[in-house]
């Protein structure tokens, strides 16, 4: 039964999205308009089950209700504007006559086998085994943890309209949909491991697909878009060369001898260690001792200082699922926006779908709303029609309840358990700022002198070693490139012989993706100065715009070095070092690693014993209830019972900027018990204050985001409160008598 209600929500869920689409008179390829048709539908038919559940609760007919009203609407739609069997046919007959001519037999085998090994990947994620609920990689562990605890929420629990799972009796300010979306197939009886993996992986090669479109549109070929979705994926900078390192020290040189200078200044021995360097590496690669990009989750030394860009299969592709979602919806308006302005007549309806895409990224990913902002900016400056008020107006309409929300709510606090976590701040140079002396974080407050003073550090920095050893470490020819090429657009603007050099350096690249340039150079200041999250490293959630624009600059290039035999050779060489390191880093995932070595867990996130006491929970106790928890981000209480926690693992609060205030405190001092019960005791009217219905005793105490090291097990013992469920280390207890 299970099978069949997912398939045909699906189905309807794809029939939505065709029928959305199919109101686009514009003219879209037949990829552009399937593809766009998919992101279309998840999300406008997840927002429509939303909207229901606000009403109707979830459940199976809501959930099979939000694409087929979806459905009506669009075809009801359709009877005042175009038919999209119209439209379907008309983008079928163009694709039918194109692939007559020459089949892409390049395209269809790059599709068979990417998708392949991303369906291997995500089979990997989130899996239950007689030992429990466990995730096949470090990073999906550190995230998804959340992702099922919000989706539990939502799911098991019945929390809707949203309240924040980890911090109980706020509203839940941290993008949903995706999350939600996941909760509708759990809803229909999948697990929540394939809930949340199904979609990841499906979406993950419509990404890949999206990027060749948006290549294509912007007058690239296929085989640069191929180029750049590689490098959206695994491209990253110079860690490989730890390989070598680490090949030449395996084989028993010492690591003085295993190093450039020595080779260089000792040529009768450099050519021995060069040698059996190479007649080592293929060992090397097959049991890789570190993470060659630099994930601190995968072990190891980093190859090289300050390694921050990490390859995006594992850094965001497979953990972070908000930024998947906004991913494929910006790349889905950018194509609506460049169709329908590069359109001879009106093409409103291809801008109003644009403009319910972008109205619905506040409760996707806003770090994606930020960027696709400043990019649609800049085209609508090099593009200006009418239509752009309907995108604006049908966004505004959509989104802007919640994007006043977000601006009116507070964004942090000076003063907090884990440091402060006030945004957005100003760090000149982003991660490249070593800070000074009298400021050693790099640290400025937001302010408008703070700001001044910020851009002329940051600019001063694009000239020092630092910056550019930080960029070329992290992502190799990139920057130098867009440098490169910015400089060419500036020349091309200066006239007489300038332009005419410029014009030269830039013929491999299409107006439409120079002027996508400005757009994403824009993306890349902002960010090498302006840090938009609690987080620095987050900044990365803004920067993935600027690193594909930059990725189709190189696919671009190689392309066009491509056609000629001996440029081929450059062409290798500007492609081959951007994909190494990430290359490295999938191979490290083949089951050839040794176990010693390997990164592919697993990595528990419950238990079996804490899978059934989950069950319990959910079985025995109220939706809704709050409980008191430890703190431990893959908590059962939360990410499999779907219950809410009074305070939930605090790196994750800290990230997102809430202000913590004394709930911090006095969760120790519930933990901690009392000496006695008099009127000093404060535990009973913390209980009543935050409306705690149940408390867990976790005897893990040493595990990370344990909020007390040294609870009062024998207080809490001693106050004989029913238990209502429990595992080797945890004790449920039920306080609603008391509190």
């Amino acid at each position: 039964m299970t099978a069949l209600l997912v398939m045909l929500d699906a189905a309807l869920t794809l029939a939505a999205g065709a029928a959305l689409t199919g109101l686009i008179a514009t003219h879209l390829t037949l990829m552009e308009r399937g593809l766009i048709g998919v992101i279309t539908g998840v999300l406008v038919a997840s927002g429509m089950t939303y909207g229901l559940s606000l009403v109707f609760g979830l459940s199976v007919a809501t959930v099979l209700e939000g694409p087929l009203i979806t459905l009506a609407g669009a075809l009801a739609a359709s009877l005042l504007t175009v038919d999209p069997r119209a439209t379907w046919y008309a983008s079928w007959v163009e694709s039918r006559d194109r692939w007559a001519q020459q089949t892409p037999w390049f395209s269809i085998i790059a599709l068979a086998v990417g998708g392949a090994a991303v369906a291997t990947i995500f089979a990997h994620t989130v899996y239950t085994d007689p030992g429990g609920l466990e995730a096949g990689y470090p990073t999906v562990w550190a995230d998804w943890s959340q992702h099922l605890t919000t989706a539990a929420s939502f799911a098991v629990g019945g929390n809707i309209p949203p309240i924040n799972p980890l911090f109980s009796g706020t509203t839940l300010l941290y993008p949903f949909l995706p999350d939600f979306h996941a909760a509708t197939l759990i809803t229909l009886g999948l697990s929540p491991g394939l809930a949340l993996a199904i979609p990841g992986a499906a979406l993950m090669v419509v990404i890949g697909m999206l990027v060749v479109a948006l290549g294509r549109r912007l007058g690239l070929g296929a085989g640069a878009g191929i180029i750049a979705a590689l490098i959206c994926f695994i491209g990253g900078g110079l860690g490989f060369i730890g390989l070598f390192a680490d090949a030449c020290t395996n084989h028993g040189f010492t690591a003085t001898q295993c190093t450039l200078q020595y080779v260089v200044t000792h040529p009768g021995t450099g050519l021995s260690i060069i040698g059996w360097t190479l007649h080592d590496l293929p060992g090397t690669i097959a049991a890789q001792p570190r993470a060659y990009d630099g994930l601190p989750s995968d072990g190891g030394t980093a190859p090289l200082p300050n390694m921050q860009w990490y390859t995006p299969l594992m850094a965001w592709w497979l953990p972070q699922r908000t930024l998947l979602f906004g991913f494929a919806a910006a790349i889905s308006v950018l194509l609506l926006v460049l169709s329908g302005a590069s359109s001879g007549g009106r093409s409103w309806e291809a801008f109003v779908i644009a403009g319910v895409i972008a109205g619905l990224l506040p409760i996707v990913h806003v770090q994606t709303l930020i960027a696709l902002a400043i990019l649609l900016f800049v085209l609508l400056w090099r593009r200006r029609r009418r239509e752009w008020l309907a995108l604006v107006g049908v966004a505004a309409l959509i989104g802007g309840v919640r994007l006043v929300q977000l601006a009116l709510t507070a964004h942090g606090s000076s003063v907090n358990p884990y440091g402060t976590n006030v945004y957005p701040w100003i760090e000149p140079g982003w991660l490249a700022n070593a800070g000074s002396s009298a400021d050693p974080s790099g640290r400025l407050d937001m302010s408008l002198g703070n700001f001044i003073v910020g851009a002329i550090q940051a600019v001063g920095m694009v000239g020092t070693p630092q910056w550019w050893g930080f960029w070329l470490a992290n992502l190799g020819v990139a920057v130098p490139l867009v440098a490169f090429v910015v400089l060419a657009m500036l020349a091309r603007c200066a006239g007489g012989g300038a332009a005419r050099v410029g014009r030269a350096v830039t013929s491999a690249f299409p107006l439409p993706l120079l002027e996508l340039a400005l757009g994403a150079l824009i993306i890349f200041a902002a960010c090498n100065l302006v840090v938009f999250q609690t987080w620095n490293w987050d900044n990365t959630k803004l920067l993935v715009y600027w690193y594909l624009v930059s990725a189709l600059l190189i696919g671009a290039l190689a392309a066009h070095w491509w056609r000629r035999v001996w440029p081929r050779i450059a062409a290798v060489a500007l492609v081959g070092p951007v994909l190494l390191t990430g290359a490295l880093v999938v191979l490290r995932l083949l089951p050839w690693t040794p176990p010693a070595d390997a990164i592919t867990g697993p990595y528990t996130i419950a238990n079996a014993q804490e899978v059934a006491l989950a069950s319990t929970i959910a079985a025995t106790t109220p939706r809704g209830a709050v409980f008191l928890t430890f703190g431990r981000p893959n908590d059962p209480v939360l990410a499999v019972a779907g219950r809410l926690g009074v305070m939930g693992y605090g790196g994750w609060l800290w990230s997102y900027g809430i202000d913590i205030g004394s709930r911090y405190a006095d969760v120790q001092a519930l933990y901690a018990g009392c000496t006695d019960s008099g009127a000093m005791c404060r535990v009973f009217g913390l209980l009543r204050e935050y409306d705690i219905s149940y408390v867990e005793i976790d005897n893990r105490t040493q595990d990370p985001g344990a909020v007390e090291s040294r609870p009062g097990f024998t207080w809490w013992a001693d106050q004989d409160f029913p238990v209502v469920a429990r595992a080797d280390h945890i004790i449920i207890y039920d306080v609603r008598g008391k509190s």
